[in-house]
């Protein structure tokens, strides 16, 4: 057997895994830095990433050992879940068998935790709940290192000097939960081998039926919730005989009448809005929602129109957002979603480029990747002939439906503006810093003057003479802060920042002249020469 441990500190330190090799009698190899995250086993422009994507590539492992940067799922957490999903993948097409290997808090009371700004119990729950969020959306095997600790803390001591890192103690329960989790996992692959019922896409969990008994209060309580959450809703009640039927039909946990009230006192407790009302008989609804129905429409209805967001995810991410709602309410929200049959755009990796730059600017580095545009025929032809743009990424902004990255291009030595969808690929992470911001560059006053007009060139100011019902279609494109000045009862005068190229001169002419561009005079003379270019070819 052949175990591959990614991670840092957390991982190597005592010198863990000789000691879970010592306990499982595999070959136990690491791949491990000081604070490194997961992120940087996905980057093969790193030393690291390197040597991850080649072991993924060129070796066999049996199982594959994830552990993020000590607060990481916290701190990041929408990026850990992204770069947990990636590496299972990888992980799984190598043949391996993902595991999660889920840290602990700081040590209670220590200076570590005071400067996380947490209390002990507060940073356990979290790092727990967003690992084991993580184990779900992956279906893959979680060593919850962390739940060990925080069951032990109290009569143990697991840490350091320095309240992060585990002692010689701390390293050997970490290992010894790993343990347990892949032995558990082979003894359950070879009894399926044994009856002969191994499929192909079968998943593996640790089996737990003799460790949780199913009429644990805890279970019962985790249940009960769940049958609230998806089946009741301010309109949509449960009785307790309903409650009492459900749990004993879905779960097989039989519930006496006065046990329900009792358990739903305790999650009111805990903080859950649930509310009981006595009609003919209690009567039991969650009322509390992470967003309404009228949020989450809103959020449909972004996500349906976005261009950025390909067919296949908008599908995808419908489906979450209608699942936080009642079944009740998700059946009127299937039956409001309209496929408009608006452009969507084709590049499925938009998310992964969105990650990717986002990376590079939390670790201030450059970027380098290809970018293209379409000619005639609709095919993809690459700009700066052919040769990768190396960029500083300074901000991403979300304008018109699509994301623009804004950042200094070393090709064209200026801050330079370029459309997400339109990048070929995943952007390489360099080692290269950031070139520092220009002193004047402010990005809401940048997106303000240049994005009005989606180009990008620099902005130039213009004066417009326009006709007095025009007003609402400035105010919509530059916002009410805009600079006008009134010229007669029906004429004003405004003066705008804008790209002073064909997105520009187009909508100018739009509006059959009830807009006039009376400077800069460069500007008068291009569009002059625009629309008797166009005159002469009719």
């Amino acid at each position: 057997m052949r175990i591959l441990m990614l991670g840092n500190s957390f991982t190597f330190v005592n010198n863990m895994p000789a000691t879970l090799a010592e306990m499982t009698g595999a070959e136990v190899v690491h791949n491990t830095r000081g604070g490194a995250r997961l992120a940087e086993h996905l980057n093969p422009n790193t030393k690291m990433g390197a040597r991850t994507q080649a072991a993924f590539q060129n070796e066999k492992w049996d199982y594959v050992i994830l552990q993020e940067m000590s607060n990481g799922p916290i701190t990041s957490k929408e990026k850990f879940l992204a770069n947990v999903s990636r590496l299972c993948d990888q992980i799984r097409e190598n043949g391996a068998t993902p595991v999660l290997y889920a840290t602990w808090a700081y040590q209670k009371d220590g200076k570590q935790l005071e400067n996380f700004g947490m209390d002990y119990e507060e940073m356990f729950h979290q790092m727990y709940d967003f690992y084991h969020e993580a184990a779900a959306q992956n279906h893959c095997l979680i060593a919850d290192v962390g739940e060990a600790f925080f069951k032990m803390s109290d009569t143990m001591d697991l840490y350091a000097d320095d309240g992060r890192h585990p002692n010689e103690m701390g390293s050997v329960i970490a290992a010894e939960v790993i343990a347990r989790v892949i032995e558990a996992d082979q003894k359950e692959k070879k009894q399926q081998k044994d009856k002969n019922v191994l499929h192909s896409d079968q998943t593996y969990t640790v089996e737990v039926e003799n460790k949780v008994d199913k009429h644990d209060t805890r279970l019962r309580i985790l249940y009960l919730y769940q049958l609230l959450l998806s089946q009741t809703d301010e309109n949509h009640s449960l009785t307790t005989k309903q409650i009492m039927d459900k749990m004993q039909e879905l779960h097989q946990i039989h519930m006496h009448r006065t046990t329900v009230p009792s358990d739903i006192a305790l999650l009111q407790a805990a903080g859950f809005d649930i509310v009981g009302v006595r009609k003919r008989a209690w009567e039991y609804h969650l009322v509390d929602r992470t967003f309404s129905i009228p949020e989450l429409k809103i959020l449909i209805d972004a996500v349906q129109s976005s261009k950025f967001i390909t067919e296949k995810k908008s599908k995808d991410l419908i489906e979450r957002l209608i699942s936080l709602a009642s079944e009740n309410d998700a059946d009127k929200l299937k039956r409001t979603i309209h496929i408009s049959g608006r452009a969507k755009s084709e590049n499925e990796k938009g998310y992964y480029i969105v990650d990717a730059i986002n990376e590079a600017m939390n670790t201030d580095v450059k970027i380098s990747f290809l970018y293209f545009n379409y000619d005639g025929k609709k095919k993809q032809v690459l700009k700066n002939d052919g040769k990768p743009y190396t960029v500083s990424p300074y901000d991403l902004v979300w304008d018109g439906d699509f994301y623009y990255l804004i950042g200094y291009c070393d090709d064209r030595e200026a801050v330079r503006i370029f459309r997400v969808d339109r990048i070929k690929q995943q952007p390489l992470l360099l080692t290269d810093k950031v070139q520092k911001k220009p002193k004047d560059y402010d990005v809401s006053k940048y997106t303000q003057e240049v994005f009005q007009m989606f180009a990008t060139q620099d902005a130039t100011e213009v004066t417009l003479l326009c006709e007095n019902y025009v007003m609402k279609s400035i105010i919509d494109c530059f916002g009410l802060k805009v600079r006008t000045k009134v010229v007669s009862n029906h004429q004003f005068r405004v003066k705008v920042k804008v790209c002073a190229g064909p997105t520009f001169y187009r909508w100018v002419f739009g509006f059959n002249g009830a807009i006039r561009i009376e400077g800069p005079q460069d500007v008068r003379q291009t569009y002059r020469e625009m629309l008797k270019k166009a005159l002469a070819e009719m």
